[in-house]
């Protein structure tokens, strides 16, 4: 056997040195006749393979700081040498690996085969090396991305027997590549307007949504500064805050009005960014514009169409309330007052019936402006909906400083608002409130100004009243029965009694008024003019008023086939009539019930009729033309012309009792019941006195020619099972 020795020496100059001894026995049949050795110097041989190790470490080293693996391909025996770096770069171990080129391709995307393939076999087949970029698939499935490159060594006929080449992980560069990329697409395609600059301000670029919302293109802006398209509209203070909190928090969110390159305005919400390196150091300032110039316009859009009344342009209710409620706590602690005046328009409704409802706009919008002229610049007024409106005054010292300012707008609805070159003359019905004193809520305030206004209706209207207690009493007992009125019918609390119509000639009673009353489980007996007047307000009259029809004209038929045929007089509302259904509707009743229309009788108030006398004349017209008797009812206290009267189908005139009461005693009203009477004989019209309650009214009455009597001297109004028996005995 052969037997290696290292031993490490020392020369005589001190020097170390590695010494190799190889001993090998010689043999002579089989037994050792020699030693053969051999003794070599291996110092210098160790320290060569010794630097190459180091020279392999460190381009290893090199290799995977760079990314870069290197591999050869001998063509002769097919064998392929990778790198450490490149078995990293792939993700494999050397033994994972069968170190073939056909191996090799087998960790190629199998989409860049071909490319990888064909790049290597033409660069060897026209002996010359190659350049390719492609993708790998690494062991755990990673797409990874590499740059090759190849040169070839040949053989003494030119012939290629070795490939030598790199391969160089890109991957990163490639994800940062595609993130540039889509960072430069994101930035040209985005909707916001961008601006990038430097440190200094100075743009460097900006995108396309930019040009597109500004008109500034890129080339235009470079190296200027945003004061380019800076409005004016914003004063220094502005800026100063903005680019305070820029440097304090790096960046700025907020809304700003600037200027396009065709000098319009607009507006935008920005975004501004401060951008800084590694080192801390300020690079870039990013802003991102989003314009809202018709965001705006649609927030402003929404914002009076919530706040402002479409057709004044003046504070709606909402916007109303609001400026009450927050000037409260202002006024409150001062201890100042505010007056809050609610407006309602007189005879607005005869507007619309008359010139129609587009006229109807036209004269609110004239009233605003009345309204408006005779008010200080501080002052608010508002259109609550309809035809009213509502101011507030603050800074009130007393209640007497409300009286000028009433006044003022009564005077200036003296003169006549002109609507298509007609003179039209309203008036203003006013309640006053007063902040606290009569309110210390928006609620409670419009309610007492809203109660004072009602008073002044009821008063005359065109006049001012300032809220009192006592109103406020009223307004309680009015919701008491609002409320109590709802269920009435279903309660079986309203029921009819009849007052008889007497012919003092015939000595007869040839009529009945039915008349509805309302016992209340809590007030007892309501009088009419109470609930009726609150039903006409509520919208509850038309339901109320066929219900007492329907009553009126059962009780009817139950008499006609007593063998008593009485006529029945019905009172109808002018809130009935203007119910487009009410003629239908009636008519309906009559016939359900099975009585001729010839023996019923419709009451309406002369007041009633000249509210709106065109379209009074229609309905009565065709009530008459159904077979309805009609009678005009309270006559004398209202304001109707011959004219009219001579045009309206009633065939009778009821003498309101007002005239009838000291017709025995007053001279004016003998002569006021002697001339309606004469007037009525002249148009051929019956006459019927109510309110005759004496002897001395009978007399008056016959002496006047008047025998159709109604009173309390004959009857008051009784149930119908008593009008029984009254007409038995009669």
């Amino acid at each position: 056997k052969q037997a290696i020795e290292k031993i490490e020496s020392i020369l005589i100059d001190g020097k170390y040195r590695t010494i190799e001894i190889v001993r090998k026995p010689l043999y002579s049949n089989g037994e050792i006749i020699a030693i053969l050795g051999v003794i070599w110097d291996i110092t210098d041989f160790n320290e060569g393979k010794e630097h190459l190790k180091k020279l392999e470490y460190g381009l290893n080293k090199a290799q995977e700081l760079a990314n870069i693996g290197h591999w050869e391909l001998d063509l002769i025996t097919n064998h392929l040498f990778w790198s450490d770096e490149v078995y990293r770069i792939f993700g494999l171990k050397p033994k994972e690996f069968d170190a073939t080129y056909e191996a090799f391709l087998k960790h190629i995307h199998p989409d860049d085969i071909n490319l990888v393939n064909s790049s290597y076999t033409d660069s060897v087949a026209d002996k010359r090396g190659y350049h390719v970029t492609h993708r790998i698939v690494r062991k755990n499935g990673d797409i990874g991305f590499v740059e090759e490159r190849c040169e070839h060594e040949f053989d003494i006929n030119g012939n290629v027997i070795r490939s030598i080449g790199t391969v160089h992980d890109i991957t990163e560069q490639k994800k940062a590549q595609n993130e540039v990329m889509l960072a430069s697409e994101v930035f040209s395609k985005m909707s916001d307007g961008v601006v990038i600059t430097d440190a200094d301000q100075r743009i460097i670029k900006v995108n396309e949504a930019f040009t597109k919302i500004t008109g500034y293109t890129n080339e235009e802006l470079k190296d200027k500064t945003p004061k380019a398209f800076s409005s004016g509209w914003h004063d220094n203070e502005f800026y100063q805050k903005m680019w305070d909190e820029i440097n304090h928090n790096g960046q700025w969110n907020g809304e700003i009005i600037d200027r396009k390159k065709s000098s319009e305005r607009y507006t935008a919400e920005m975004h501004i960014i401060a951008l800084y390196n590694d080192e801390g150091t300020l690079t870039n300032y990013i802003s991102i514009t989003n314009d809202v110039s018709k965001k705006k316009e649609q927030e402003n859009l929404i914002h009076n169409l919530a706040y402002f009344d479409a057709l004044t342009e003046l504070p709606n209710k909402a916007l109303f309330e609001e400026r009450v409620v927050s000037r409260m706590p202002f006024t409150k602690r001062h201890d100042k007052k505010m007056a809050l005046i609610f407006i309602d328009m007189d005879n607005f409704k005869n507007v619309n019936d008359i010139f129609g409802h587009l006229m109807g706009d036209i004269f609110l919008i004239e009233v605003a402006k009345t309204i408006k002229s005779t008010l200080k610049e501080q002052d608010t007024l508002a259109r609550l909906g309809g035809d009213e409106f509502a101011i507030l005054i603050e800074d009130v010292s007393s209640i007497m400083d409300m009286i000028p300012i009433a006044e003022k707008i009564i005077t200036a609805f003296k003169k006549p608002i002109i609507i298509e070159e007609k003179e039209v003359y309203t008036g203003a019905s006013m309640g006053v409130s007063i902040y606290p004193d009569d309110g210390e809520s928006y609620e409670k305030l419009v309610q007492a100004a809203d109660t004072a206004m009602h008073q002044v209706k009821a008063n005359g209207k065109n006049n001012f009243q300032f809220f009192t207690q006592n109103m406020n009493e009223k307004i309680t007992e009015r919701l008491f029965l609002e409320y109590g009125l709802r269920n009435a019918l279903s309660n079986n609390e309203i029921f009819i009694v009849y007052q008889p119509k007497v012919n003092l000639e015939t000595k007869k009673v040839y009529g009945m008024e039915a008349l509805a009353r309302w016992k209340h489980p809590e007030l007892g007996l309501v009088q009419p003019d109470k609930f009726i007047a609150i039903s006409e307000e509520t919208g509850q009259i038309y339901s109320l008023g066929l219900w007492i029809a329907k009553q009126a004209l059962i009780d009817t038929k139950a008499l006609h086939q007593a063998g008593h045929i009485l006529i029945v007089s019905i009172n109808v509302s002018s809130k009935q009539l203007e119910d487009e259904h009410f003629v239908d509707d009636i008519c309906s009743l009559v016939d359900e019930i099975g009585i001729d229309k010839s023996y019923v009788e419709l009451e309406i108030t002369e007041s009633h009729i000249m509210k709106n006398i065109d379209k009074a004349l229609l309905i009565l017209n065709e009530l008459f033309f159904k077979g309805f008797k009609l009678s005009i009812d309270d006559f004398g206290t209202g304001y109707s012309s011959l004219s009219y009267l001579k045009k309206l189908p009633a065939q009778t005139i009821k003498i309101d009792r007002s005239f009838v009461l000291d017709i025995d005693k007053d001279e004016d009203d003998k002569s006021i019941v002697a001339t309606i009477i004469a007037m009525a004989s002249a148009l051929g019209k019956d006459v019927i006195a109510e309110g005759s309650e004496t002897q001395e009214h009978i007399d008056a009455l016959k002496y006047l020619h008047c025998y159709k009597i109604q009173g309390y001297f004959f009857s008051k109004p009784i149930e119908i099972d008593e009008f029984k028996k009254f007409v038995d005995n009669f």
